[in-house]
């Protein structure tokens, strides 16, 4: 693989994460409401346009305007699990010392938003209180510090995904045939 494709891949990601703790941010200081509702589709959409908008430019200047489907996939890949990663980071800190009281309401939201989705499939509701609980253990668990490593997994597999859609958008082949002049 590309050496300095895959540094800017690690530095693209840091760019794009701390756009979208921008995003984050802003959207802390407008209301709580903001944080839990926009902020999560703007913060994805911003940060795929970008990674399309640097890696694009990335290579255009430093690739001779072609990148493997392989190359694109791996530079969007590191940059999609550095910025979901710096995300993580401002989440943990935004609940545990910016606003602890903020755990409360997205428990609550996310219980509501969970209940209801179980309710379309399961009709037995000891089923769906055991679901619930058991999705509030996990929600109260992702805002301690060391849930950051614990689901680094996740963020890797995320950020794979995403990279697998970002890749078709970054690749370009070189030409089979050079045009003769």
């Amino acid at each position: 693989m590309n050496y300095d494709l895959n540094k800017k891949g690690l530095l693209h990601g840091a760019i794009i994460g701390l756009v979208g703790i921008g995003i984050s941010l802003v959207a802390y200081l407008i209301s709580s409401d903001a944080y839990f509702s926009w902020r999560s589709i703007t913060l994805m959409i911003v940060s795929f346009g970008l990674l399309i908008y640097l890696g694009r430019k990335e290579r255009s200047k430093n690739h001779e305007g072609h990148l493997t489907y392989a190359e694109a996939y791996w530079y969007s890949g590191i940059a999609f699990f550095i910025m979901i990663y710096f995300n993580e980071v401002f989440y943990i800190f935004v609940f545990n010392v910016l606003n602890p009281d903020l755990q409360d309401i997205f428990i609550q939201k996310s219980i509501e938003s969970t209940e209801q989705m179980l309710l379309l499939f399961e009709k037995d509701m000891s089923k769906v209180d055991e679901s619930i609980s058991e999705i509030e253990r996990q929600v109260r668990n992702s805002f301690k510090p060391f849930s950051l490593i614990a689901n680094s997994w996740q963020i890797l597999m995320q950020a794979m995904v995403a990279a697998l859609i970002a890749a078709l958008f970054l690749r370009k082949s070189k030409p089979l045939f050079e045009a003769e002049d």
